[in-house]
């Protein structure tokens, strides 16, 4: 047993072991490229627990300056640098500054830190490989020639060069900066070699953003986050971000970063003051990332942010409905309506605005001739419309947007409320009362038709009556002149009755008044206007006719007695001699014309 325990311990120490080569061979202790900067005086360069900053620049005849170390926020070190042979200066064997150039009081900087890092990423991972097998890269080739006591000797064509080399396990070799083979495992019992290669790992930038909101107000910054992940094998080191826009003033325009490892990121915030638009506008936000990996080879990319502002002019449309008092009967309905326009000048500057509202057609606005308003808005401030309207029938009910208008700049710009989508009940009765007669024109003694059709065009039960009004001229016959009950809400009922004739002349039969009270106790009437008919004497005799002028509704047929002889009806022949006597009566008409020209002319030169 304490056997098997030891082969097991010695195992996980070989794994262990193994795992350090492996990460060893990947890392390497280099001066690590940590950027490239452009300073001023005051200016800071942010590293790896470093902070280097410039204290002064002597621009005289040979440019000088004065840099000033910290680490982690605690000063350290100044020193003077200039361009020529004092250009490189080392603190710590840990930081490595060089002087680049100096120009117009800016200091042109390289920053190097010596640091093991990460370096070495697979090429082509962990690969089983016997005598005579052969694996290639894209600028490399590799042989296993064969497996002795020494170890495995393999051959590498690289770049077109031979190698040829005994590696036992764990044994790598680096051919140059660019290519490197790792030995990891030699299996001599069964002549076999586990072997990887290695190249350069690389940075990769991605750029998003978080937290933009779908529209921004004119008065506000448009603030958002922008996260810049590195997607890549090793670090990214110097991370520069910069952001312009030319639709608005960024507030921090250069913002750094030291260093982002691998599978990294790193969240920046970005704040742009947008410029004001009558209408709003799309702005556009440019994001530049910069960053190098530990050679110095630069890497970069960039992305545009599309923010959404409003326009300066705010308008904002609300309607509430309301209940009536019971003791307001007004139009038969039970609800009236509050409309609130408010408006809001997010600009900087004064603006006069045009304000429009429209009602549904059968709203009345109460105490206002119309919905129009003119007013000022100063820089900032808020106004509100308020007004009350009153429905005229029940029934369900939308509104339209407010509109408002201004000018800026001899241009006319037009701006609608949000749409509202609440649709509104009003409830009440409405009655539609109609009455028509059979005929508007009549002899004494004939009989017409009198017709009255009530309809409950509400969502309310009524209690209903009316009496009818016979003028003298008229007689009742029989029918409903009068009618006391009920009508459900969209009811209908029809009543008719009959009148005779008694005198002649123009006369007005009275409307129709129809009283109700609803459920609610609410009091109201419907009523028609007066209808004209006339009355005409009887007819003197039976062999004369008479016409009706133009009094009757409905259409009367007369049969006229006519005592006129009908016209022969020509016939086919008959129009054929007629065509051709005609012809011939024409023709000798034109041909004595010249004969008696003829004639004249013959006797007066005789």
């Amino acid at each position: 047993m304490p056997i098997k325990k030891l082969f097991f311990l010695i195992a996980i120490l070989l794994i262990l072991t193994a795992n350090a080569n492996a990460l060893g061979i990947r890392e390497e202790d280099i001066w690590i490229f940590q950027g490239a900067y452009e300073l001023g005086i005051g200016d800071r360069a942010y590293l790896e627990g470093f902070t280097l900053k410039v204290y002064e620049i002597d621009s005289t005849n040979e440019a000088s300056t004065t840099l000033l170390i910290y680490r982690n926020a605690a000063f350290k070190e100044a020193f003077e640098a200039d361009t020529g042979l004092n250009n490189e200066y080392i603190y710590n064997s840990e930081l490595k500054i060089d002087v680049i150039d100096i120009d117009n009081d800016v200091v042109s900087l390289e920053i190097y830190k010596k640091k093991t890092e990460l370096v070495w990423i697979n090429d082509i991972p962990k690969t089983s490989f016997k005598t005579g097998d052969t694996l290639s890269g894209d600028n490399y080739r590799i042989t296993l020639a064969g497996i002795n006591e020494e170890g495995a000797l393999i051959e590498v064509e690289y770049e077109g060069e031979q190698f040829e080399g005994t590696y036992v396990s764990g044994e790598h070799q680096k051919f140059s900066d660019e290519f490197m083979i790792n030995i990891i495992y030699l299996k001599k019992d069964t002549k076999e070699v586990f072997i990887e290669t290695l190249k350069p790992g690389a940075p990769q930038i991605m750029i998003e953003n978080a937290d933009l909101k779908d529209s921004y107000e004119p008065n506000e910054y448009v603030e958002y986050e922008l996260i810049v992940t590195n997607n890549g094998t090793i670090p990214l080191h110097g991370i520069m971000l910069t952001t312009e826009s030319d639709d608005g003033n960024v507030e921090v325009v250069s913002q750094q970063h030291s260093i982002l490892e691998q599978g990294k990121s790193k969240v920046f915030q970005i704040k742009v003051d947008p410029d004001i638009e009558p209408m709003g506008n799309d702005i556009n936000i440019i994001s530049k990332v910069q960053g190098y990996d530990y050679r110095g080879n630069e890497y970069n990319t960039e992305a545009t942010t599309v923010a959404h502002v409003k326009p300066y002019i705010a308008i904002e449309k609300e309607v509430i409905s309301k209940d009536k008092p019971s003791e307001d009967p007004e139009f038969g309905t039970e609800q009236y309506f509050q409309i609130l326009i408010t408006l809001e000048n997010k600009a900087n500057f004064q603006t006069a605005v045009t304000v429009t509202d429209e009602l549904p057609e059968s709203f009345i606005p109460d105490d206002l001739e119309d919905t129009e308003w003119v007013l000022s808005l100063d820089a900032g401030e808020t106004k509100t419309i308020e007004y009350f309207a009153s429905p005229t029938e029940p029934g369900d009910f939308t509104f339209t947007p407010a509109t408002v208008v201004w000018k800026d700049g001899g241009e006319t710009y037009t701006l609608t409320s949000e749409e509202i989508d609440q649709t509104f009940h009003v409830s009440g009765s409405k009655v539609v009362l109609t009455k028509r007669i059979s005929s508007s024109y009549m002899l004494i003694g004939e009989e017409i038709t009198v017709q009255i059709i009530a309809s409950n065009d509400g969502d309310r039960t009524i209690d209903a009556s009316f009496q009818e009004t016979i003028p003298e001229e008229l007689a009742f016959v029989k029918g409903d002149d009068n009618w006391q009950g009920t009508l459900e809400a969209g009811e209908s009922r029809e009543f008719s009755y009959t009148l005779r004739a008694q005198s002649a002349g123009e006369i007005y039969i009275p409307g129709t008044e129809l009283s109700y009270t609803n459920e609610n106790d609410r009091k109201d009437k419907a009523t028609t206007d007066e209808i004209f008919l006339y009355i005409d004497e009887p007819l003197p005799g039976d062999d004369e006719v008479y016409f009706e002028e133009s009094y009757a509704e409905e259409n009367i047929d007369y049969t006229p007695v006519s005592h006129t002889t009908e016209p022969v009806e020509m016939t086919g022949v008959g129009a054929a001699g007629f065509l051709a006597s005609s012809f011939i009566g024409l023709f000798v008409i034109i041909a004595l014309v010249p004969a008696f020209a003829y004639l004249y002319i013959i006797r007066i030169y005789k």
